[in-house]
C-alpha cells in the first residue's frame, strides 16, 4: 500500500497533479509488488475525476480560447491508466468509477467483482482527490459530500486472499489506514 499528497510531473500530463498522483502511488505499488501484468486488473475510483483539467478546458473553450490538445486527451481518467498498462505490461481490465459515498467500499467492492474472473490474480485499487477548486466545491455541496482539502491518492493491491471490505464510510484515508494495519491487504 501507498499514498502520496504530491507527485513529479508526468510526461504527456499538464497543467494538473491528478494522473501524476494516480501514476506515482500506482508505480510504487506495482514495484513493489511485481506480478504477472496479464492477470491484473486496475480500478481507479475519485469523487470528481480530474476536476483540474475539466475545468481548465471548459473556461478555455468558454473564454474562445484554443486549449491544448493534451486537456481532451488527459480529462478522462483511463488516460493514466493507460500509460500505467503500458509501462507494467498490464492487460486485464482497467475500470474508473465515482461514488458520492463510502468510495474505499466501491472500489474494493469493484476488485472483488473482477476477482471471480478465474484469469485474474489481483487488482490495483486506486483512489484519488484533488482539493477542491471553486467549481468542484459547489458541485460536491450540491451533492452534500465535503469537498477534499488537499490532493492525496492511495493505491493497494488486491488477490483472493484479502478479506472481504465492508460497507461504512471508508474514505480514501480511512482505507490507507485499513490496508496498512492490515499489513497491505485490504480490510
Amino acid at each position: 500500500m501507498t499514498t502520496a499528497s504530491s507527485a513529479e510531473p508526468l510526461p504527456g500530463f499538464i497543467e494538473s497533479t491528478f494522473s501524476p498522483l494516480v501514476n506515482a502511488v500506482a508505480h510504487r505499488c506495482l514495484v513493489e509488488h511485481p506480478g504477472d501484468g496479464t492477470r491484473t486488473a486496475v480500478v481507479l475510483g475519485s469523487v470528481v475525476g480530474d476536476a483540474t483539467t475539466t475545468d481548465l478546458a471548459s473556461t478555455l473553450m468558454v473564454g474562445g480560447q484554443v486549449g491544448n490538445p493534451l486537456l481532451f486527451m488527459q480529462a478522462t481518467p483511463n488516460a493514466v491508466l493507460g500509460y500505467l498498462s503500458k509501462e507494467f505490461g498490464i492487460t486485464g481490465p482497467l475500470v474508473a468509477l465515482s461514488a458520492t459515498a463510502d468510495l474505499g467500499f466501491e472500489l474494493l467492492d469493484a476488485a472483488a467483482v473482477l476477482l471471480d474472473d478465474p484469469e485474474l490474480d489481483r487488482v490495483l485499487v486506486v483512489g484519488v482527490e484533488l482539493a477542491a477548486n471553486d467549481r468542484a466545491t459547489a458541485a460536491l455541496r450540491e451533492l452534500d459530500v465535503p469537498p477534499p482539502t488537499e490532493d492525496y491518492a492511495v493505491a493497494l493491491l488486491v488477490d483472493r486472499d484479502s478479506p472481504a471490505a465492508e460497507p461504512g464510510g471508508q474514505d480514501l484515508r480511512q482505507l490507507a489506514a485499513l490496508a496498512a494495519q492490515n499489513k497491505g491487504s485490504t480490510p
